[in-house]
């Protein structure tokens, strides 16, 4: 039975464990929050799917939350107990470290057994029963995902532009070319028209309503054949789209009987194709024996991080307990710092061990519990010196090197003077709290967006193993994400930063002795008000200046890792482009832009008020020559005439144009990949054209709205933070988290409200700061200050 210690020390670690637990599976589950909003609400699909396919998330994710959970209880536990000398109250009864390691152990314990049980069974089951759903019941909703007044081509053999969407999901006015066969390349224009995805057989069709169909010959353009329709099935190629929904289980997808039983085969399979390759040499052979000995290594792989994971929790026990022992200030606060960096250092192991293995550099075995070898050399040392009342310090010279002694770090007389004369005007007090906040915020921020990368990097890098692709490539996805992550993790780390150092400030009677001073509350906030208001700017500047970009970069990284054609961004690989007066689209192969030449160069032209084309050019080159394309062994039909003037050919054929050659080499990007100024000038352009640009006004008024987040989330936190009392840092952490999960589903739902158009744009983008900023600015008059 457990004694009252076991109890008392397993009642510290079990609070902080639970945050923890919540804190990091939040931080992971943030985008899909946002994503799975908008696919109940804008795409149709009903709440039981989304809370399914956000369910069947939680199991992979409470496998890497766990043990880092088990970490933070431990050390944010045994830190407090350390920080109010109750580990110096129970060395003098006689309780070592052997005895306090005793409960912290029955606590592994359970982690390794929640744990096991998830990546054994539970997690690889979720996984492929998240395919099964997102194959049969989420795609059959969402469709292909197509932007209006964009060129898709991500279905093999056809670009597709749709001018607008209706609410109800339905294209209207629709332009396909489709250059399948190649010899006799048709094009579609219809009014209407949406496509169809029938996930159990793989295949999709386009149901087009009242249009035109337009096919020619390429050797004989004068054959040209015009077919009107009001309604027509167009059988699409979409097995891409499936791709990676295979209904074969990929490894992470196996529980560990299914692993077992597949690399027993796999070693079998290429033993027989050794033989094999061995009594008739052949290229084909050496491929197939590659490919088997790489699966066969990759369930392998699998295998053992399915056992060196969970057990990490045991040696978490070594590492922790002296470390959170022997912590003499911060508290819960050094706990948490601690657990990020220990946690950080680890899977940075784990994962360079997985690739080595992976390789074939080293064993399945060494990759994958190297890691933890490492680890547990450090706890043993950690643990031995603490057990011999020496505990860790860094060697003295380099304390000196990297800690300037208080004489070296003197400022001149003259200087110091100036430095005061600058510094007056914000008070000692102000730079104080400014100091606690920073210091806060820094390792709050660094850790949550450590957690994103962790989880991130380990949820995809199956795709980089099985198409053979660099690790280097994959770190620089990784690297152009970290905007990304960081500005969702900002408006958090800001609320959890306020709650933490107003809330311990007032546990320690440091806001009683400023109050006691004749100082108002309102007086003792301008710090912490001013800081969140830095952290809207940094937002925002994030946004603006790095956010477009790194968007952009990762998504062509990611289309490279896996095999995916480049979309069509720049003048480089872009070859379709829509007019400035939009009832014009220019294709061509490819645009020199040294002497401003196309090479096999179509015009359409189109009467935008009955959707059918006016006319069509075609020429083996264009030149660009002021305002207009003259077109070289060219060919034009005109549909507005009869007879033979409709048709002619001609050496050069000139076509006015009203785009000059800057127009032909600027880029197109999503709205996540503009700037607001580039995403207002586009909405404008939109409407004055007519199109329908609710979406993009929503867009548009969230690229404001979202960098307040933060400021708003800490006009909350001040009256929350006093309001906990001596509570301490436990609470501010439970209500962070509990405020930010009730914002951010707040936010997926006004902005999915905005896009299928029941709410404006304004509100849609300012609803939830409005709410959440009146909510707090109340409570924050309301303070007794």
């Amino acid at each position: 039975m457990l004694k009252r210690v076991d109890r008392y020390i397993l009642k510290e670690i079990f609070p902080p464990f639970f945050l923890g637990l919540v804190l990091y599976a939040f931080v992971l589950m943030m985008n899909q929050i946002l994503i799975l909003s908008e696919l109940f609400i804008a795409k149709g699909v009903s709440l039981g799917t989304a809370l399914e396919v956000l369910g069947l998330l939680l199991p992979s994710i409470l496998a890497f939350a766990v043990p880092m959970a088990v970490l933070m209880g431990i050390l944010a536990g045994l830190s407090r107990l350390s920080t109010d000398l109750e580990i110096t109250a129970f060395k003098t009864l006689g309780i070592g470290y052997g005895r306090i390691a005793r409960p912290l152990l029955i606590f592994a314990f359970a982690g390794w057994l929640v744990t096991s049980g998830l990546v054994h069974y539970v997690a690889p089951r979720a996984n492929h029963r998240w395919v099964q759903t997102v194959s049969q019941s989420v795609l059959a909703k969402v469709r292909i995902e197509i932007a209006p007044r964009t060129f898709d081509e991500s279905i093999p053999g056809m670009v597709l532009f749709v001018q607008d969407i209706a609410r109800r999901g339905e294209w209207e006015n629709i332009f396909v070319h489709m250059s399948r066969p190649p010899d006799e390349p048709r094009t579609i224009l219809a009014r209407r028209g949406r496509l169809n995805i029938y996930p159990e057989k793989k295949r999709g069709a386009l149901e087009l309503f009242d249009g035109t169909v337009h096919s020619v010959s390429l050797t004989e353009p004068g054959t040209y054949g015009v077919t009107l329709f009001e309604r027509l099935d167009e059988e699409v190629d979409i097995e891409g789209v499936f791709a990676s929904l295979d209904t074969e289980k990929r490894v992470r997808e196996k529980d560990i009987g299914e692993l077992l039983h597949d690399v027993r085969a796999l070693e079998a399979e290429t033993t027989a194709l050794k033989r094999a390759a061995a009594e008739a040499p052949s290229p084909s052979a050496d491929q197939a024996l590659a490919l088997a000995a790489r699966s066969a290594r990759a369930h392998q792989v699998e295998i053992h991080k399915k056992f060196a994971l969970p057990f990490v929790c045991f040696l978490f026990v070594l590492i922790g307990l002296p470390l959170g022992a022997t912590t003499r200030k911060g508290g819960r606060t050094s706990g948490f710092t601690l657990s990020i960096g220990i946690i950080l250092a680890y899977y940075v192991l784990i994962t360079a061990g997985e690739k080595l293995a992976m390789d074939g550099r080293i064993s399945p075995f060494s990759g994958m519990w190297g890691a933890n070898a490492v680890l547990f050399a450090a706890g043993l040392i950690l643990y031995i010196r603490s057990v011999r009342e020496k505990p860790f310090a860094w060697p003295a010279g380099l304390v000196r090197r990297l800690v300037p002694s208080r004489e070296a770090g003197k400022t001149p007389k003259t200087g110091r003077v100036r430095l005061r004369a600058r510094l007056r005007a914000s008070g000692i007090l102000d730079r104080y709290v400014a100091k606690k906040y920073m210091a806060v915020f820094t390792v709050v921020f660094l850790g949550l967006v450590s957690v994103a990368v962790i989880v991130t990097f380990f949820e995809r890098i199956d795709n980089v193993y099985a198409r053979g692709k660099p690790l280097s490539m994959f770190l620089e996805y990784i690297w152009f994400r970290i905007p990304e992550f960081s500005s969702f993790v900002l408006p958090v780390a800001a609320l959890t930063t306020a709650l933490l150092v107003l809330g311990v400030m007032t546990k320690n009677n440091e806001v009683t002795a400023v109050k006691a001073c004749g100082i108002s509350l309102y007086r003792f906030v301008v710090p912490v008000i001013v800081l969140a208001v830095a952290v809207s700017g940094l937002s925002f500047a994030l946004q603006e200046r790095i956010l477009p970009a790194a968007n952009l970069r990762a998504e062509d990284i990611w289309n490279r890792i896996n095999d995916v054609p480049p979309r069509s961004y720049s003048f480089v690989n872009r070859h379709w482009i829509l007019s400035r007066s939009k009832d014009r689209i220019f294709h061509y192969d490819f645009f020199d832009p040294i002497p401003s030449v196309f090479s096999r160069v179509s015009v359409f032209d189109i009467d935008r008020s009955s959707w059918t084309l006016s006319r069509r050019a075609f020429g083996e080159k264009g030149y660009l020559d002021e305002k207009r394309i003259i077109l070289v062994s060219s060919w034009l039909r005109d549909f507005r005439e009869e007879g033979p003037e409709a048709f002619r050919t001609a050496r050069e054929e000139s076509v006015a144009i009203e785009e000059n050659r800057d127009y032909f080499l600027k880029e197109w990007k999503e709205p996540s990949q503009m700037t607001y100024g580039e995403l207002d000038l586009y909405a404008r352009e939109a409407q004055s054209m007519g199109f329908e640009a609710t979406r993009l006004l929503v867009d548009l008024g969230y690229k404001l709205s979202f960098p307040f987040v933060a400021l708003v989330m800490t006009f909350l936190a001040v009256p929350f933070a006093f309001a906990m009392g001596r509570s301490g840092t436990l609470v501010g952490i439970g209500l962070s988290i509990g405020i930010a999960m009730v914002y951010w589903g707040m936010i997926g739902v006004f902005r999915g409200l905005g896009y299928v158009g029941y709410l404006g744009p304004f509100l849609s983008a300012w609803g939830p700061n409005l709410l959440f900023g009146l909510a707090g600015i109340y409570l924050f008059l309301r303070l007794r200050t």
